[in-house]
């Protein structure tokens, strides 16, 4: 029991000790760290300053001034790149806008499709490329289908202009009796 006694009394000894030198330890670290952030401080105070006072130094308008192709005329002259052109050799020219007559939209008639009562066509926008079913009544660019017939089908615009497509078989046949007409004149 002695011995139990004699140690809890040396190990509460170095308990207190411990705990008397954190306490030390701590101020004295609270210390340099106030120290530190004091130099710190100093130092940007004085590394402002030193901007300060190089910047007080230099002659902003000057460099502005010379920055400006005015500033580097005498390079300019005698660079082999560039010519620095005097002020009377631009001459302003007065743009005309040139006149475009609207394109004639391009329809092709490929044929008629019915679908129990349904009548439709089909037709080539030829600017797109696309061919679209069409009824009565159904638009196509500006054009509205106005009217289906056997053969051939009128489009309406809103302008009151009316365009009347045939059927591409019977164009063909033409162009190709057109064509054997010439070839046996010329013969």
């Amino acid at each position: 029991m002695i011995k139990e006694k004699i140690v809890f009394w040396s190990l509460l000894a170095v308990f207190i000790s411990i705990v008397i030198f954190g306490f030390v330890s701590q101020g004295k670290k609270k210390e340099a760290k106030d120290a530190l952030l004091q130099d710190i401080e100093i130092a940007t105070k004085k590394s402002r300053a030193q901007k300060k006072m190089i910047k007080d130094s230099m002659d902003f308008d000057g460099i502005k001034a010379v920055d400006t192709i005015d500033g580097y005329r005498h390079l300019l002259k005698r660079s082999p790149f560039f010519r620095p052109r005097s002020e009377t050799e631009v001459k302003k020219v007065e743009v005309v806008p040139l006149k475009v007559e609207p394109k004639k939209p391009l329809f092709k008639y490929k044929g008629r499709v019915m679908m129990g009562s349904k009548v439709m066509v089909i037709i080539e926008d030829q600017g797109t490329g696309k061919s679209l079913f069409l009824q009565e009544g159904e638009a196509i660019g500006d054009f509205v289908v106005s009217r289906i017939g056997e053969k051939d089908v009128s489009l309406k615009k809103k302008n009151g202009e009316e365009i009347v497509l045939r059927a591409v078989k019977k164009e063909v046949k033409e162009e190709e009796k057109k064509k054997t007409e010439l070839n046996k004149t010329l013969k």
